[in-house]
């Protein structure tokens, strides 16, 4: 009976990996409709209760239910900490701050929780799959490819047709398009993680059929230009970084090991993004061209008029440095466990600042530990294998994907308490170990 249980569970985790995309173009769709029948205008830090974050907190539950079923101690052992962090946390604003917004701060614990979950989760659906390591990684790399091809293809749509958001609204102007995603942030998260490893698979695989091909081709073109529509400097640096990078990989092989097919298939794509750059400009109203330009150049002149600190950060010191002050006076308790989330009407933005600050050192040991132990262990056994990069590129690439989302961590954050972000974080965390397991029967974390 259980066991009948469980593999129900997991087939129902691997069809959510394609819903899962699916349910950020629909709350997209939804928040704007919503915003257009009553006519006001959500704060994009407060985000109302959405269908989809309610379907994802039920899948919540059933991480729980599916950890509880199979008796996993290990997992359950590295959730407890979490929530006891959180409640020391929600007692320290009561004897404290005489501040609590139940709402406030389970809501943001849960967002944590199911990333978390996503790790631990997925990690045994893995290894109950008992797949061949390279046809999991093929697989993983479809479920990438298929899900920014979704994600992009709207943004583009939506450009076209002159929908959605602007990426910034503010003293500067409107500019950059996010298509109908709610949040920019959010959004340029999902691309940035996901782009290396599409962009690599589509370069060096060699058993895709035409289908495969086209669709790679598609969605890497489409996602490297939505993040230049989008327009944050992030977005750029997303693009730049992860095109230089394997784009010098692409001719480290053709020189060192006479391998042309990566070369040429990077040529193949620039001639794709081109054209496809080609047809938007055709069809839309703006200059798709001048939008790029004046997005990419608004940072440097941000920098020359208010600072490094604002054009990096975008004001989120100022945030910083009102919750550390709270955190830093708060005394011996506060350290430990945090202010807590719910004594901040706005959050930092900062994702590693946010753990310290909200659930404090106590906090921040449970929370990231996981996180640095699978990074940390990525980056050992990547540096480790170094002559296998002759063979297979795929490493680089997801070495790209996690460094750009651990420094996105630092400055800007949606990510760990983000359930749209963050589960593509967690996914490519996971595509690393998966990366350095030779059976994926004996997949584990711990």
């Amino acid at each position: 009976m259980t066991e009948n249980v469980i593999k129900k569970l997991d087939k129902f985790f691997l069809a959510f990996l394609i819903i899962n995309p699916f349910l950020d173009v629909v709350t997209g769709v939804y928040i704007k409709v919503l915003e257009s029948l009553s006519g006001n205008n959500f704060d994009t830090i407060a985000m109302p209760v959405t269908p989809s974050l309610l379907i994802r907190m039920l899948v919540l539950v059933l991480f729980a239910a599916y950890a509880l079923i199979s008796l996993d101690k290990k997992a359950i052992g590295a959730a407890l900490p979490v929530a006891v962090a959180w409640l020391m946390s929600v007692v320290g604003e009561i004897l404290f701050f005489y501040s609590f917004a139940l709402y406030t701060d389970v809501q943001y614990i849960a967002r944590f929780a199911y990333n978390l979950a996503v790790i631990l989760v997925y990690m045994q659906v893995f290894r109950r799959m008992g797949l061949p390591r390279e046809e999991l990684l093929r697989r993983l790399s479809d479920v990438l490819c298929y899900s920014l091809l979704l994600l992009s293809a709207t943004i583009v749509v939506s450009y076209l047709f002159g929908l959605g958001y602007t990426t910034y609204a503010d003293r500067y102007g409107y500019r950059g398009t996010r298509g109908f995603f709610y949040s920019g942030n959010d959004i340029t998260a999902i691309l940035m993680a996901g782009l290396p490893v599409v962009l690599c698979a589509f370069l060096q695989r060699r058993d895709m059929d035409s289908r495969h091909f086209a669709a790679y081709d598609l969605s890497a073109a489409l996602t490297a230009i939505c993040l230049m529509l989008i327009g944050t400097k992030t977005a750029f640096i997303a693009v730049i970084v992860t095109f230089a990078v394997l784009a010098a990989c692409a001719l480290w092989r053709f020189f060192g090991c006479r391998e042309r097919v990566p070369v040429r298939r990077m040529l193949i794509l620039l001639v794709t993004m081109a054209l496809v750059f080609g047809l938007m400009a055709l069809f839309s109203t703006e200059s798709i061209f001048g939008e790029i330009r004046t997005s990419f150049q608004s940072s440097g002149n941000t920098w020359e008029k208010e600072g490094a600190a604002t054009a990096l950060l975008s004001g989120r010191q100022l945030k910083l440095r009102r919750a550390f002050e709270m955190y830093r006076e708060g005394g011996l308790y506060t350290w430990i466990f945090g202010v807590g989330r719910g004594t901040q009407s706005a959050i930092i933005e900062m994702d590693l600042f946010e753990v310290v600050i909200y659930y404090g050192i106590f906090g921040a040991a449970a929370m990231l530990w996981l996180y640095l132990k699978l990074g940390i262990e990525f980056v050992w056994k990547f540096f480790k294998n170094l002559p296998a990069l002759r063979r297979d590129l795929m490493p680089v690439a997801c070495l790209v994907s996690l460094g750009l989302c651990a420094g996105y961590l630092i400055i800007a954050g949606h990510i760990l308490f983000s359930v749209t972000s963050g589960f593509y974080f967690s996914y490519m965390l996971l595509f690393g170990k998966v990366l350095y397991t030779e059976d994926t029967r004996k997949l584990c974390i711990f």
